[in-house]
């Protein structure tokens, strides 16, 4: 076959170029000829070896495995955190603390959400914005939410996982190891950054200033009433920890098909339960293959391993049954396991969680909070020299020796009340010999007073 090469424009070859088309495989030997006006030629000559691959379609009709995700989170280790402000009072100082919690602003507690601990639609968005950067495969990942038609699939974390293309279900669960560790590595930077967020303020400011219908804040005076040491406060804030455990929880069939119509793309979406497996293979795979893709898709769903490497099988097939309970010939059905449940065993705390499905990633998760705990540290050092200490120590004794007379005086007028209940005379007699009724100074109302309450009144009995 002689083709003549076209030239970049009459006259002018500086560049050329030739196209031919070859229909069949193997090695072609391909002849360049030049010849220039004073007819001079030169050949070159070289071998192309010619594969013909077939069109594939693959990708234009695929059966999807459609799998269900929940992830569950439950509280584990509540404790102190670390250090968030420290201040120290002199003896007999005063100071007022104001503490501030991220909750009291609305835009703050907002950016501090987390799906662990308060839903909304702003914070699942963001998560699954985050999620999906996590994902290697960004085509297939927006491919994978093309196959989600109906609105409630987003209650569910239900997508393309994975194709049936061999018996082997290995790359089916290293594609599902692969989703684990995405959703895992996307719940550890959306609860770091939120946990950031999370900002106390400790104010330990003589004056505190707030802005009425703003922001409100606690605050609190505290005094120091130690006369020789220090008076020190440590503020932690507390931190809550999160057990969040990613299960498998439902497994459904898809069927994804892409129509060119006017050169355009069309896709068009079926999901089945696995009881419709059977009437989904009638309706898309030719009679002879229906029985290797059947059990090719059973072995995709019956050899699943959960975050501990422990094999599972997930699906079953049972008989219907009628209304006496007796088994229908010929009616096995693929299903789900009924009540199939995983246990998660927390030996930090000793308790045992069980999820329904197969649990695929099991972390642990920190959160800061509004909770602050203060510790009091008394100084060891002393301000007094000697002279002030025995001065302290006499100032001491004196209000004790203080505390011991009205201890003793008390004593004394609860026995004077009970010789007037009982009216012992005798018992009168001498509690009269014991104290003795003052002596009366004129002018001395306050001893004149006394008296009254003393043996006087134990004297006027008969």
């Amino acid at each position: 076959m002689f083709i003549r090469a076209a030239e970049k424009a009459p006259g002018d070859w500086s560049t050329w170029k030739a196209t031919f088309s070859v229909t069949e495989p193997g090695i072609h030997i391909l002849t360049a000829r030049c010849t220039d006006l004073a007819n001079n030629t030169i050949e070159k000559t070289v071998s192309v070896n010619v594969t013909i691959l077939p069109e594939v379609s693959s990708r234009l009709k695929r059966i999807i495995l459609v799998e269900s995700y929940r992830m569950s989170s439950f509280l584990g280790n509540y404790g102190a955190g670390g250090m968030i402000k420290t201040t120290s009072l002199l003896p007999g100082e005063k100071t007022k603390i104001s503490i501030r919690s991220y909750t009291q602003s609305e835009e703050s507690a907002k950016t501090a959400s987390t799906i662990l601990d308060s839903v909304t639609d702003d914070i699942a968005d963001e998560f699954e914005k985050s999620m999906g950067n996590e994902q290697t495969d960004q085509k297939n990942y927006k491919e994978s939410f093309e196959y989600k038609v109906s609105a409630e699939a987003g209650a569910s974390w239900g997508w393309g996982s994975a194709s049936i293309s061999a018996s082997a279900s290995g790359g089916t669960n290293a594609a599902r190891d692969q989703f684990a560790r995405n959703i895992s590595n996307s719940t550890q930077k959306h609860v770091a950054r939120a946990s950031a967020r999370r900002d106390v303020q400790i104010n330990t400011n003589y004056e505190v200033k707030t802005t009425a219908g703003e922001e409100s804040s606690i605050i609190r005076e505290i005094e120091n009433i130690n006369v020789s040491r220090t008076l020190n406060f440590v503020f932690r804030q507390m931190n809550q920890e999160f057990i969040t455990l990613l299960h498998l929880v439902d497994l459904r069939i898809g069927f994804f098909k892409v129509d060119i119509v006017n050169g355009q793309e069309k896709h068009t979406y079926t999901e089945v339960t696995l009881p419709q497996l059977d009437a989904l293979l009638g309706d898309i795979i030719i009679a002879s293959k229906r029985q290797e893709v059947r059990n090719a898709i059973i072995n995709q769903m019956t050899n699943i391993f959960d975050y501990q490497d422990r094999h599972h099988r997930f699906v079953e097939e049972e008989p219907f049954k009628d209304e006496n309970g007796n088994v229908i010939p010929l009616s096995n059905y693929l299903r789900v396991k009924k009540d199939y449940v995983s246990t998660y065993a927390d030996e930090a705390a000793g308790t045992n969680i069980s999820v329904p499905g197969i649990i695929l990633a099991a972390n642990r998760h920190v959160l800061r909070t509004e909770g602050v705990i203060v510790e009091a540290l008394l100084g060891q050092g002393e301000a007094l020299d000697d002279y002030s200490r025995n001065l302290q120590s006499e100032t001491v004794r004196e209000k004790s020796l203080r505390n011991d007379l009205l201890e003793s005086e008390m004593k004394m007028k609860l026995l004077a009340l009970d010789i007037l209940e009982s009216r012992d005379e005798l018992a009168a007699k001498i509690y009269g010999l014991l104290n003795p009724a003052p002596v009366i100074v004129e002018g001395d109302s306050e001893a004149s007073g006394s008296s009254a309450s003393g043996s006087g009144v134990l004297a006027g009995i008969k």
